[in-house]
Formats: C-alpha cells, structure tokens, sequence
C-alpha cells in the first residue's frame, strides 16, 4: 500500500488559517453549556470477510442491520473527501463560517458501497475547546476528548487499511489546524498535538505525520516547522526530519 499523502485540495480545505497557519496556538477554552447532539453510535460488529479491488481481505463493515441510514439521507451538498476501494467518506458544511460564527458546523457520514450503507460518523461542536493544556511538551501524546467535543471537521481521510480509523481537521480559530483521529467502532476521538495538520499517513506502519510549528529561543527567535510521528491510537513515536525555519 502506498503512502497517502494530504492533497493540496484537502489543504485548501482548511479555510481561514491565513494559508495555512501563522500564531500561537490558542489556550483560552470557550465557555457555554450549548452541545450539538450527534448521530446515534456506530456498532461494533461487523468484522466479516470481502473482497477489496478485486482481492481477498479482512474488510471492516460497521454497520449492522438496524444500525445504518438510507442513502437518501447523505445531504446532496455533502463532498466525498476520501475513498478507499468501497468505502467513501463524506464531508457537509451544515452551517458555513461568518463573521458571527467563523467555525461553522459540520456533518461527517461514511458510505459502504457494497451494501448501500450509511452512517453519520458525527456531528461539530463550534463551542468545543481544545485540549492544547493537557498536550504541553514536545513530545506530548494525544489526548482522547469526548467525539461530541470534536470543534471541527471540513476534511476527513482513512488512516487505516481496515477502514476502522479516520482522521478529520479544520481550523477554528484561524490559526491552528485542530487535528483528530476518530475511531468509527469504539466511537473514541483523540485531540493530536499537532497545530499545522497532516502531512502523510503511512497506513503500512500504522503512523500519522503531522506538523506543528515552535519559536526559536534568543538570540535568534523566529518561527520554525517540525514534523513529528504519531500511532493511530495518537501516541508520540518520534520526531521526523528536523525543524525547518519559516
């Protein structure tokens, strides 16, 4: 399997970060008791075989019979933002960002086209905070929030050969790409780290590379890239390359 790279499009997807992202990542923590309800759980069962492009593997459908929407529920104005073989992901823009609400709200839904299934995977919270306070260090994990505290999703991708683990992102604040890695069986979200997106997932290694930016300390200061690696359960392994100035 080859590397999946984030496309440009899917970069450009990520409005309102001053392409992409210039500031410090945001710590203040928005107050308000206002929480957007989500789609009912995914099931947990399902791991049956399939075949894939034409070959023999362990698919992950999941879904089960009283458990997935008709197709005609997929909003028209949804965009399919990733597939792999037969399971195709889909992004809404329920609400578009303004001046009011420069968040916007979104609906994330996966397709299982051998059987026609849907799924709404979740639903946006504009008023979710981020967990930057539980994420200090440079080489700081993850951290799981609540998948109804997930602030934004206007891109999501697989991370995963078996369907099973996606990541979506956006930026809310107008500075920093808030990254998360959803886990559409356990129904777990994972806040990563990182503020300046996903560079590459490599599905064969099970590792996520994404960027954050740091400051240089006196004399020199300035603004520098670094890209770091992270499991698909958002723990640090290790930092990749070195740091690039800006």
């Amino acid at each position: 399997m080859k590397k999946i790279f984030l496309t440009l499009s899917a970069a450009l997807m990520l409005t309102g970060c001053n392409g992409l992202f210039n500031g410090k990542a945001d710590t203040a923590a928005s107050d308000s008791d206002s929480i957007v309800s989500v789609a009912d759980s995914l099931s947990a069962e399902g791991f049956e075989e399939g075949e894939a492009d034409g070959t023999e593997a362990q698919g992950l459908s999941i879904y089960d019979q009283q458990d997935f929407d008709d197709l005609s529920a997929l909003p028209s104005s949804a965009e399919e933002t990733d597939r792999m073989f037969n399971h195709v992901l889909y992004v809404n823009v329920e609400e578009q960002p303004s001046e009011d609400d420069p968040v916007g709200l979104y609906t994330v839904w996966v397709v299982d086209e051998r059987w026609d299934q849907l799924r709404r995977v979740l639903t946006t919270n504009p008023t979710a905070a981020p967990a930057w306070d539980q994420m200090q260090g440079k080489n700081a994990n993850g951290v799981e929030v609540p998948i109804h505290l997930v602030a934004v999703a206007s891109s999501a991708q697989y991370a995963s050969l078996d369907y099973r683990k996606i990541v979506v992102e956006g930026c809310p604040d107008g500075r920093n790409t808030w990254t998360y890695i959803i886990d559409l069986v356990d129904r777990t979200a994972i806040q990563l780290p990182s503020t300046e997106g996903v560079q590459e997932i490599d599905m064969d290694k099970g590792e996520i590379i994404a960027a954050s930016y740091g400051y240089y300390p006196a004399p020199d200061y300035g603004r520098y890239t670094v890209n770091k690696a992270y499991s698909l359960e958002g723990k640090f392994l290790r930092q990749v390359g070195e740091p690039q100035p800006e």
